[in-house]
């Protein structure tokens, strides 16, 4: 049989195509050319933890399993191979496939399913799988669009859309906000929303399901898929930590490759001091949980103690720069009856803090004043009003003390009627709003700076190398916290805290940001590797 000279072209034509085809059988592989589309040419860079990703999504694709948990540090490519990268390698070998995708923000999930179709729409996917993989005209936005083999895409959030879609495969990508994680409201949302709704979704065709997320609390929905009794047989878990910890490693697929304790995920792109600016930002507690995917438990202590500095007394109080009054009030007229009572209302708390330079120019605070008591209003607003009046920081040398610059009384109900006789009074009083987050999530928002070694208590004249006498409830207190009975001094100090970081008076360390902002997809441009 012989063949004309264009059909000899067409044929060759057909090889060629196919040779193309097989250069990206290999997820990786694909992914290498679809960064190009997506991100922008020169920027990738490789390394051993992105094989091991494909190869775990692959693997789950071939059905060799049916359930994938990854626990991966933020800004190593989880949300761009798993949301982005694998949907459309899916749809070039089976476009009849569906995907449900969720994030804990809806324009996280759609901003992953706008990139996939960057890449589907592209020239070279056009090219390469165009004849078998083409955007339904008329099913074509952005929270869902499908093709016209009836494969879909829907992208949806964490407790949003998804009642009635049936799809072959279940993308879960970073379900929880890392600022509401500590919420045991909204991450117990988050958990419902994945046994009640999700769980049900495209049992019928035999769904699969990839988790892939940083860890943010032992109870986050990694804690919870693993608590569960069929996680040892019905699911395949890779945890990757940002820094070696020998046996760690989990999934029967590959190995990580790293030897020596506390070696670096990617240094290339994460190097130590990147690495070490991190950890300081994010505090012990976040560290633990989103470098290293081992949350400590809250109870264990959220502020350590052993951050606290001791000031030598033979010093004395340091040269003060700016003084913080900081209250908890909790202000109650207690009736004869109630005196026997086995339920005490709460105390009126205060810690005043000083804003001072150390001999090596970091800036730091010392304790100067702390008190908890239970006290009625009209000796409540006295006390406060005679504080502010008091002078810190004064010698024998002839160093003038200075009075509060600023007190901080938490805006609710019992904090109101004080705030308003300050104003009155022309005491520079603020109300501090807290919003959303109760004490606990509060305390980790200040552990960072709590753990750069700045705050300091002065040292007993009585018992060198011991906290000064009138500061042991405060040390207990934070100690003990959350589980101790009372933490009214520990508001005191959260308070002050985020009053001091919100306003830069301590300043922590810079980490180049590599947020990934609002683009135009069909563009290329500077992205990070979130």
């Amino acid at each position: 049989m012989r063949f004309s000279a264009k059909e000899l072209n067409e044929i060759s034509q057909v090889v060629q195509l196919e040779k193309e085809r097989r250069k990206y059988r290999r997820l990786v592989d694909f992914t290498r050319k679809g960064w190009e589309i997506v991100e922008g040419s020169g920027l990738y860079r490789h390394n051993w933890h992105i094989d091991l990703i494909c190869e775990h999504l692959e693997a789950l694709y071939n059905g060799d399993f049916q359930n994938l948990l990854m626990n991966v540090p933020p800004g190593c490519m989880k949300s761009l191979l798993t949301s982005v990268m694998f949907p459309s390698w899916v749809w070039a070998d089976n476009p009849e496939t569906r995907f449900l995708s969720a994030s804990y923000g809806q324009d996280l999930s759609t901003r992953d399913a706008i990139k996939s179709r960057a890449i589907i729409e592209s020239d070279w996917y056009k090219e390469l799988w165009g004849k078998k993989v083409r955007i339904d005209r008329g099913q074509n936005q952005k929270t869902k669009y499908q093709n016209t083999a009836g494969g879909w895409r829907l992208a949806t959030s964490v407790g949003g859309r998804g009642t009635g879609e049936h799809p072959d495969f279940k993308l879960i990508d970073d379900p929880h906000n890392v600022k509401e994680a500590e919420s045991d409201v909204e991450r117990q949302g988050g958990l419902d929303w994945y046994d009640l709704t999700l769980s049900s979704r495209g049992v019928s065709r035999d769904a699969k399901t990839a988790v892939m997320m940083q860890r943010l609390h032992e109870a986050d929905l990694s804690g919870h898929i693993m608590a569960k009794e069929e996680f040892a047989t019905e699911w395949e878990h890779i945890c990757i930590p940002m820094r070696f910890e020998p046996h760690r490693y989990t999934s029967t697929i590959g190995q990580d490759p790293r030897k020596k304790e506390n070696e670096l995920l990617w240094p290339e792109l994460f190097n130590e001091r990147k690495v070490r600016v991190l950890e300081q930002n994010l505090g012990e507690y976040g560290a633990a949980g989103q470098l290293q995917q081992r949350p400590s438990p809250p109870g264990g202590g959220i502020l350590k103690i052993k951050h606290f500095q001791l000031w030598p007394a033979v010093k004395g109080i340091p040269a003060l720069e700016y003084i913080i009054q900081s209250y908890d009030t909790a202000f109650k007229e207690i009736k004869q009856s109630e005196k026997k009572a086995s339920s005490d209302p709460d105390p009126s708390a205060n810690t005043t803090w000083g804003l001072f330079t150390l001999p090596d120019g970091r800036k730091a605070l010392i304790l100067l004043d702390t008190w908890a008591e239970r006290i009625a209003y009209p000796k409540l607003r006295s006390r406060v009003i005679s504080n502010w009046g008091a002078y810190y920081g004064g010698d024998d040398k002839g160093r003038t003390g200075s009075r509060a610059d600023v007190l901080l009384v938490e805006d609710k109900a019992s904090g109101q009627s004080l705030l308003q006789d300050l104003h009155q009074a022309n005491i520079p009083a603020i109300a501090y709003n807290p919003g959303k987050a109760d004490k606990v999530e509060r305390a980790h928002m200040v552990a960072p700076l709590f753990e750069l070694d700045c705050v300091y208590i002065m040292e007993s004249s009585k018992r060198p190398g011991q906290w000064i006498s009138w500061a042991k409830e405060f040390v207990e207190q934070v100690e003990k916290f959350p589980n101790a009975k009372q933490d009214d001094l520990v508001d005191t100090l959260t308070q002050a805290l985020l009053f001091v970081k919100n306003n830069r008076l301590i300043e922590m360390p810079i980490y180049e940001d590599d947020e990934d902002p609002e683009v135009d997809y069909s563009k290329k441009h500077k992205n990070p590797y979130g």
